[in-house]
């Protein structure tokens, strides 16, 4: 039945012109929320994809260019990032060599162009495919991840293709799963649950200590959001099988951490080791200590993100062959001021600051209630794991935080929460209101 509801409203009739920009806008939602586990890069794709095309379809006018005010607030602090980046990388020495960075910034203007194609289809329809999408996304990258562990790796990294960015996806995502806990459907209950429990597992076997700090945060957004819902009450086989995915998950993070402790325990005992016996707290501690060298002697503009690493190596002043070969300092707000100094820190802020722009300015409702839950859980998500590890800059981490930033944006604040059985039941009303515009 409940494949029967997914498809009816995600494959709308062919025939239409807002029908079939709707219909897109539901299948790009939920498969990009499928990705982020089992094709990371697959988010920057389709994100960069759909801008195009979006802009295309702005071009030949297909629907009109709309954005609210709270939305334009958010794409101007979105720009203001861009251009601090990208003067960040014209003023400096070497910057043919970063026109990788420049291009990095093409899914930020998506902003611009998505959000009106948003504004084509029916309101409040797509965020029943994104959390509905998480859920099963983290229960396949689950599977994926045991049979990496198993067979190939001692950390899960999924199809992120990194550990630390599949830790960050597997918590953020796996707790967006968990907001269809109130679902009237059973079937979304049951994959919001496994979802959210896949997801936790996910983010353990990636063996990212960063993510596990995320965890409790987001238990205590989860708790504010779910607590004021109408939660169904618990059957014994829903007691049994809650009990048996609470210790199936204790049975793994135990392990995990047990691995983790011992080997931070390890690289704290070894950091007097000399220089050429550099491990992982060493390395982190080096590049932060040099990443904060570099940022005093160019407080303003910093160096650029082109020279980043050429700075840090050389204020470290190591061996040639001991040199840092990471491509960040493993600290967000570190990297931006080496990057592009005081302004490139206020460039990341400013970009931080968007989803609590996008969800706060809203008429109150149960849109707004939902709309700030998902901003709270991707900033933790983002602002904690960013202080150790990496925040922009990787293509998928990217794209995720400007596409939910842009769903953030959109939704309405007075729109009820609605499950995918029920968006099916108004399938047939949405295509007669979409005809209508034409």
């Amino acid at each position: 039945m409940f494949p029967d509801q997914l498809t009816k409203p995600l494959m709308l009739p062919a025939r239409g012109h807002f029908i079939g920009i709707d219909r897109n806008n539901r299948i790009f939602t939920f498969l990009f929320a499928l990705f982020p586990g089992l094709l990371a890069s697959g988010t920057s794709v389709t994100l960069v994809l759909a801008f195009i095309w979006a802009v295309i379809s702005l071009a030949f006018k297909r629907f009109p260019f709309k954005l609210t005010p709270t939305e334009k607030r958010v794409a101007w602090c979105v720009t203001f990032y861009i251009v601090v980046t990208v003067v960040s990388v014209v003023i400096h020495p070497n910057a043919k060599a970063g026109l990788t960075y420049v291009l990095k910034m093409i899914p930020f203007l998506a902003v611009w162009a998505v959000l009106p194609r948003l504004h084509a289809g029916v309101s409040g329809r797509l965020v029943p495919f994104l959390i509905t999408g998480a859920g099963i996304g983290m229960i396949g990258a689950l599977a994926y991840s045991l049979v990496q562990i198993a067979f190939f790796a001692t950390r899960a990294e999924a199809g992120a293709g990194n550990a630390a960015v599949f830790g960050l996806f597997a918590v953020l995502f796996g707790s967006i799963s968990l907001l269809n806990a109130h679902s009237n459907s059973k079937t979304e209950r049951v994959i919001a649950i496994l979802g959210f429990a896949c997801g936790m597992a996910c983010a353990f076997l990636s063996g990212t200590r960063s993510a596990w700090l995320v965890m409790p945060v987001h238990f205590a957004i989860l708790y504010w959001y779910l607590r004021g819902q109408s939660l169904p009450s618990l059957t014994n086989a829903a007691k049994v099988v809650g009990t048996v995915l609470i210790v199936a998950v204790i049975s793994v993070a135990s392990i995990k951490v047990t691995e983790r402790y011992h080997a931070l325990e390890s690289d704290i005992t070894h950091l007097d080791q000399p220089q050429e016996n550099i491990n992982s707290l060493k390395a982190r501690l080096m590049l932060w200590s040099a990443g904060a060298q570099v940022f005093l002697q160019s407080p303003l503009l910093g160096e650029g993100p082109q020279n980043r690493m050429s700075s840090v190596n050389a204020v470290l002043n190591l061996p040639p062959e001991k040199q840092m070969t990471f491509t960040h300092v493993h600290n967000g707000l570190l990297n931006a001021a080496v990057d592009g100094g005081i302004l490139g820190v206020l460039g990341v802020l400013a970009l931080l600051a968007t989803p609590i722009i996008g969800a706060r300015q809203k008429e109150p409702g149960p849109g707004r209630d939902l709309a700030t839950a998902i901003a709270l859980l991707l900033l933790s998500s983002y602002i904690i794991t960013g202080m150790l590890g990496i925040m922009f800059g990787h293509d998928a981490t990217d794209a995720v935080f400007i596409y939910l930033t842009i769903l953030i944006c959109w939704m309405p604040g007075n729109a009820p929460f609605l499950s995918i059985p029920q968006v099916a039941q108004h399938a047939e009303a949405d295509v007669a209101a979409l005809s209508a515009r034409a």
